[in-house]
C-alpha cells in the first residue's frame, strides 16, 4: 500500500464533499481509518479539512483574485486551490515554495496536470501577498473575513443585533469539547486523577458538577476511561437541557428523538440508574448505537424503541418529555462547517415537521409531568416561534423557568450562544401540564 500523507487525504475527503454534498465527519473518519497514515499526519488531514470546509467563501476570494475573471475551474482544481491557499494564508510555519510545490505535484497524480500551471502561478501570487479582506465598509467584508454567505449573515444579524461580530468572531473558535461523569461508576475527582496519568486535563463546570471540558486537545477516544464508560461526551447546552427536564429518581421518561442519545442518558444517570427512558428513534441502526452505548456506561434504565416521532405516541403517560426535533443545525457550525453553507429555503418545511413531532410528544405527558422541546440551531421560526404556537393552542401547558447557570431566558425559552456560553448554538423551553 502506498503511503498517502496529509494533504492527499484532505484532498480525498473535500473532493468528496464538494462533488456529492458528503457529511465531512463521516467522510474523514472513513478515509482516516482506511488509509496508511500516522497519528501526526492524521491530525494534519483533520486541521485542512475543517479549515478549509470554515474558511471556504474566503479561500475563494483569495486565490480567486489571481484568476482571469470568468475563469471556469473543475471541482478537482478547485478543491487544490482551497487546500494550497489556506495552508498558506492560516497555517503558521508553512515553508511557502515547498507547500506550493506539493500541490502542483499533487494536481499531477489526481489528473489535473493540465492545469498544474495555473495551481503554480496562483500559489505564488497567494504566498507572495498573504490574506488580503476588503474594506469593512465594502458589502462583501463580512462574508469574506467569517466565510459566511450574505442570506446567513442577515438571518444571524436579526438574531443577535449587536452582538454579530462577536457570534461571528465565536464561529472562527474551535469548539470546546465537554463531557459528562457516569455517576454510576465513578465521580469527578476519580476520572480527573485516572485522566491526569495518560496527559489529558480535565476541568470541571462551575454550576453543573458533573459536567467538565478538556484543557486542550486530547485523544480522550484512546482512553480506557471512555471505552469503560466512565465518562460520554455532551455539549454544555445539551447538559443543560437535562436539568430542565428534572428528572428525578424512579420517573418514567420518554425520549422521542433519542440519538444520538445524550440526553437519554443524562435523564437516565440524574435517576441514579433508576426508573425509565423510553429511548425512541426512526432509525434502527441509530436505536443499536444507543443500546450500544448505554451498556457501556452501565444503564439498565434505557429502553431503546423503533417509533416515529411524527405520529400520536400511544396510550402511555411519562412524567418527563425530552422533545429534541431534527433541525437546521445552525447552532453547531463550528463542529459542522459545512453547515454553513446550506440552502436557507427548506427551514419552512422543518418548522412544520418540528411542530407536528411536539403536538405528537406533548400527547405522552402526563398530567403534572414535563416536556423540553429543544433545538441546535438560532433561528427564531424554529424555537420560539414554534412553543409561542404550542402555548397559544394548548392551554394545558405552561412554560417554566427554572434557575441555569448558563443561557439566557427570553420571551419564549433560553437560548444558550457561543460567543456568551462557550458552547453550541441551541435553545430549550420547559413547560408543564397543568
Amino acid at each position: 500500500m502506498r503511503h498517502i500523507n496529509a494533504r492527499e487525504l484532505a484532498y480525498s475527503v473535500l473532493l468528496d464533499v464538494e462533488r456529492n454534498n458528503a457529511y465531512s465527519n463521516i467522510g474523514l473518519n472513513h478515509t482516516l481509518n482506511a488509509a496508511d497514515a500516522d497519528a501526526r499526519e492524521r491530525a494534519q488531514a483533520t486541521r485542512l479539512v475543517y479549515g478549509v470546509l470554515e474558511r471556504k467563501l474566503t479561500l475563494d476570494g483569495v486565490y480567486g483574485a489571481y484568476l482571469r475573471k470568468g475563469t471556469r475551474i473543475k471541482p478537482n482544481v478547485r478543491t487544490l486551490l482551497r487546500l494550497g491557499t489556506y495552508e498558506l494564508t492560516f497555517c503558521d510555519g508553512v515553508p511557502a515554495r515547498a507547500a506550493v510545490n506539493e500541490y502542483v505535484s499533487l494536481a499531477k497524480r489526481e489528473g489535473c496536470g493540465y492545469a498544474s500551471g495555473m495551481i503554480n502561478a496562483v500559489l505564488r501570487r497567494t504566498a507572495e501577498n498573504g490574506l488580503i479582506l476588503p474594506s469593512p465598509d465594502d458589502p462583501s467584508f463580512l462574508i469574506m473575513k467569517y466565510s459566511v454567505p450574505a442570506p446567513l449573515i442577515g438571518l444571524f444579524r436579526e438574531v443577535y443585533g449587536d452582538d454579530l461580530t462577536a457570534f461571528l468572531d465565536s464561529l472562527c473558535r474551535k469548539a470546546r469539547v465537554y463531557g459528562r461523569v457516569n455517576t454510576v461508576k465513578t465521580d469527578f475527582p476519580s476520572l480527573q486523577h485516572e485522566l491526569a496519568s495518560q496527559n489529558i486535563a480535565i476541568l470541571p463546570v462551575d454550576g453543573l458538577p458533573e459536567l467538565f471540558y478538556f484543557d486542550g486537545s486530547a485523544a480522550f477516544r484512546d482512553t480506557e476511561a471512555f471505552r469503560n464508560g466512565l465518562f460520554y461526551i455532551q455539549d454544555l447546552s445539551s447538559a443543560c437541557a437535562g436539568k430542565l427536564l428534572d428528572a428525578r429518581d424512579r420517573m418514567r421518561v420518554l425520549d422521542v428523538c433519542a440519538a444520538p442519545g445524550g440526553k437519554s442518558f443524562f435523564a437516565a444517570l440524574s435517576m441514579h440508574g433508576t426508573g425509565e427512558v423510553v429511548s425512541r428513534d426512526i432509525h434502527a441502526h441509530k436505536l443499536r448505537l444507543i443500546e450500544d452505548e448505554a451498556k457501556k456506561l452501565g444503564l439498565a434504565n434505557i429502553v431503546p424503541q423503533l417509533f416515529d416521532a411524527g405520529k400520536t405516541p400511544g396510550d402511555e403517560a411519562f412524567d418527563r418529555v425530552i422533545c429534541d426535533v431534527p433541525c437546521s443545525g445552525l447552532g453547531v457550525i463550528r463542529k459542522k462547517p459545512e453547515l454553513r453553507y446550506r440552502e436557507l429555503s427548506d427551514i419552512g418545511s422543518l418548522c412544520e415537521l418540528q411542530y407536528g413531532i411536539l403536538c405528537a410528544a406533548a400527547g405522552a405527558v402526563k398530567k403534572g409531568g414535563r416536556i423540553v422541546y429543544s433545538t441546535c440551531t438560532v433561528t427564531r421560526s424554529e424555537n420560539e416561534d414554534i412553543v409561542a404556537r404550542f402555548l397559544s393552542l394548548h392551554s394545558e401547558f405552561q412554560e417554566v423557568r427554572p434557575a441555569l447557570p448558563f443561557g439566557e431566558y427570553g420571551e419564549y425559552g433560553v437560548r444558550f450562544s457561543p460567543h456568551r456560553d462557550d458552547c453550541d448554538g441551541f435553545y430549550a423551553c420547559a413547560m408543564e401540564k397543568t
